[in-house]
């Protein structure tokens, strides 16, 4: 884990290791927000050294572990372990039971009490393989995705890299990858889906692979998706 950055009010990220899937390396990417109460809510935590956890819990105690889309839920393991008393909380479409882990509840389109005070939510539904849930911090204006979302702007000396994320529909200000675009059946659903997200009044923007994005956030998220609403 990379050091804890604080993003807005509340609210800080850190990078973990990459990850590598078909061959290719991806950056991977926590957040954690500090609710009301005083405890830590922490989407798709990435590994973290003792001195790193430390850090982690000196801002509050680690009370609500998120896997927002079964592809991270594996990120869950080796925190659930570290903190048996913390609630884990599931994608849709996976068994309460599933890698090793017995989640406290699956997420919803609606937030659970412990956190709707402070973070919305919504289920991005439509795609024939993941539901994702997307999550809107509202003091600090922020949406958090993980996988439909990525960015990777131009690297130098990466030219065979550069090459891919571009034609893989997220290079430059990003977007959308080629392959979760294909994999959307039901567009209705994405529809209504997106809807919801942009009536969120966010204008920054926290992915789990790729670049953060502090300010021009939703005219992002609107050109990434404009396939969609064609």
């Amino acid at each position: 884990m990379d050091a804890l950055r604080e993003f807005g009010p509340g609210l800080w990220t850190a990078e973990g290791p990459p990850v590598r899937t078909l061959g290719i390396s991806f950056p991977t990417r926590m957040v954690v927000v500090r609710l009301g109460d005083g405890t830590l809510w922490i989407n798709s935590p990435v590994e973290a050294s003792d001195s790193e956890i430390s850090v982690l819990t000196a801002l509050g105690p680690v009370r609500h572990l998120i896997a927002p889309t079964k592809l991270h839920v594996w990120r869950l393991l080796a925190w659930s372990a570290r903190f048996p008393d913390a609630q884990l909380w599931g994608p849709p479409r996976t068994p309460r039971c599933y890698g090793g882990l017995r989640f406290t509840e699956m997420l919803a389109d609606q937030p659970p009490s412990e956190w709707s005070r402070e973070i919305d939510q919504v289920i991005f539904r439509g795609n024939a393989f993941l539901d994702e849930v997307e999550f809107f911090h509202r003091a600090s204006g922020t949406l958090v995705m993980s996988d439909f979302f990525q960015s990777y702007p131009p690297q130098n000396g990466r030219p065979i890299l550069n090459t891919l994320a571009r034609l893989g529909g997220v290079g430059g200000e990003g977007g959308v990858g080629l392959d979760i675009r294909l994999s959307f059946i039901r567009r209705d659903l994405a529809r209504a889906s997106l809807r919801a997200i942009l009536a969120w009044n966010f204008d920054r923007l926290i992915p789990a692979h790729g670049e953060l994005r502090a300010t021009g956030a939703k005219p992002a998220i609107e050109r990434a998706f404009r396939w969609l609403r064609a």
